[in-house]
């Protein structure tokens, strides 16, 4: 996700000033002996694109090969994740062997390997007699370009993207049966992250007081049954009617279980990327075309969420699931997957999960509990909480009052819990 804000954004800038200042003290502490600062050069206010983290560690196994480190400091802030370093090498070798990593590849120009001397003088291109660094886009001296602007937001971003494509994770096929156990899993771990605004946790039931965590639990544990006849339907080959009839069963049987409506949503959702996976195809694209299939012979004419979307102009699950859920390809699950590689624990990766998927969803629940409106406050909330989370502080008094309000106005998120939980089953 790249940020709507500008850097020139007052509160912004002042986020970045106070993480460099951060910075600054952690490396005046180390000096005394050669101190490296491993970082990534990313232009614009988004520091957290997938692959840097990988990118980081990658650079930081190189160094130590070359020179020996000893790692004091891995770390994330409003400036990215970075790595704080201390060597026996001399400077200008350290230096050296850093320009050498970072010539080594494309990607190395996104790399910032600074390095300092014992009483705080830094060892850079210059001391060594080398030109500036050239433009991320062109040739040009990189300082030229931003103090004249010459590329926009959007080809920064592009490139930034490109070179770090190769630090992605490889896509891999995703085994039914593997996906199935992790899809209950999900919604066990979707469950427990607490505090969650307006839905049900460890501690409360959010806004949804017809239902408790220990009615949730009971129905997650009647999915298993729902995907072990999708599976069945997939080996025998039957039609995508039987396979529709399997959801159309399985929400009876949380019904009649819990009376209420626990997860109904998110057996649309499971559901449909299971069928895609067992048809072996890559997942997006596969449940882009399950989508498609299932909404041309069965669409959801008059349901409650259709309703919903037509009146506000939405395009809702609807949307997402016919264009391969980009939400949580695209966006929730590589940026929660980036956290991870960084070191971040559980709970807080899945905050930051949360974050992002509370500003991408087009959750119709939120809309039908409190109009556009109630979409509009998910979407800046989820800003505001993944920027306190870059500055590395505590979520959990914002989350708490962000539940006391939104239990409040009756506002709540089922769409981005169900694609939370199904970001847990892909990683699981």
């Amino acid at each position: 996700m790249w940020s709507g804000r500008s850097v020139n954004d007052p509160e912004l800038r002042a986020d970045l000033l106070e993480a460099r200042d951060a910075r600054a003290d952690l490396l005046r502490a180390a000096l005394g002996r050669t101190v490296l600062m491993i970082s990534a050069n990313l232009p614009g206010p988004d520091k957290y694109r997938p692959g840097v983290a990988r990118m980081l560690g990658g650079a930081l196994e190189r160094m130590d090969q070359a020179i020996g480190l000893d790692l004091l400091e891995s770390r994330s802030d409003r400036l990215g994740h970075f790595r704080l370093c201390a060597t026996a090498a001399a400077p200008r070798a350290a230096k050296g062997a850093a320009l050498e990593i970072e010539a080594a590849s494309p990607s190395g120009r996104l790399l910032d390997l600074d390095v300092y001397g014992a009483d705080g003088s830094q060892a850079d291109r210059a001391s060594l007699g080398l030109p500036p660094r050239p433009c991320l886009v062109c040739a040009e001296p990189a300082g030229e370009c931003i103090r004249l602007g010459r590329h926009g937001e959007r080809e920064l971003r592009e490139r930034v993207d490109a070179l770090l494509r190769p630090w992605l994770p490889p896509a891999r096929p995703v085994a039914p049966e593997r996906l199935a156990a992790g899809l209950t899993l999900g919604a066990l771990r979707e469950l427990e992250l607490t505090p969650k605004p307006g839905l049900v946790d460890l501690r409360d039931s959010g806004s949804h007081p017809d239902l408790s965590l220990a009615s949730m639990r009971a129905s997650a544990e009647l999915l298993p049954s729902y995907y072990e006849d999708l599976l069945r339907c997939a080996r025998e080959r039957r039609p995508l009617a039987d396979s529709v009839q399997a959801g159309v069963e399985a929400e009876q049987r949380m019904t009649r279980a819990i009376r209420a409506n626990a997860h109904k949503g998110y057996i649309f959702l499971s559901g449909l990327a299971l069928m895609a996976a067992a048809g072996g195809r890559e997942l997006p694209g596969a449940i882009a075309e399950t989508a498609a299939e299932c909404f041309a012979h069965f669409g959801a004419a008059g349901s409650h969420g259709a309703l919903i979307r037509d009146r506000h102009g939405l395009g809702g699950i609807r949307a997402e699931a016919l264009s391969g859920l980009p939400a949580v390809f695209q966006h929730g699950w590589p940026r929660y997957r980036e956290v991870l590689e960084a070191g971040w624990a559980p709970d807080r990766a899945g905050f930051y999960l949360m974050a992002v998927l509370m500003q991408r969803v087009e959750d119709t629940t939120a809309v039908s509990r409190c109009g556009l409106e109630g979409l509009e406050r998910v979407r800046r909330d989820g800003a505001a909480l993944q920027r306190l989370l870059e500055r590395g502080l505590d979520p959990e008094p914002m989350l708490a009052g962000l539940n006391r309000e939104y239990v409040a106005s009756g506002l709540t998120m089922g769409g981005v819990a169900d694609c939370m939980a199904l970001t847990f089953a892909l990683e699981d």
